[in-house]
């Protein structure tokens, strides 16, 4: 049994040392694959996020672009500037008043003013 015990304890001893260095060597294997992982998302972090900026960049142009283009055809269609006398005093009056009216039927606002006091309550001489 001295022979076979000497012979069992290094392969034993060679058993332990080898599942060791395999748990070390699939350690390293995870770690490394989970700092390839954290990488990726660093970037991908970064990428999305410059896209949201230059995407949000991008609309507020648009909206700063719509809002100054409205303006200017709004002043353009409503009052028009006649650099030459071919129009007359009341074609330009009446041109005017039908812009205005057209605004107040687009934007719903009445077409005469209110008056300015408010009816009372109880009146006894309704019909």
């Amino acid at each position: 049994m001295g022979p076979l015990l000497g012979l069992l304890l290094p392969l034993i001893g060679a058993m332990v040392f080898g599942w060791t260095v395999h748990g070390w060597y699939d350690a390293k294997l995870k770690l490394a694959a989970s700092e390839a992982a954290e990488q990726t998302r660093q970037i991908v972090v970064e990428v999305t996020q410059q896209s949201g900026e230059a995407l949000e960049a991008k609309l507020a142009e648009l909206r700063a672009n719509e809002i100054h283009t409205e303006r200017v055809i709004r002043t353009e269609t409503i009052k028009p500037v006649f650099s030459n006398v071919c129009a007359s005093d009341d074609y330009v009056r009446l041109f005017n008043e039908s812009a205005d009216q057209a605004e107040r039927k687009l934007s719903g606002k009445p077409a005469d003013t209110l008056p300015g006091h408010v009816a009372t309550s109880g009146r006894t001489d309704r019909k």
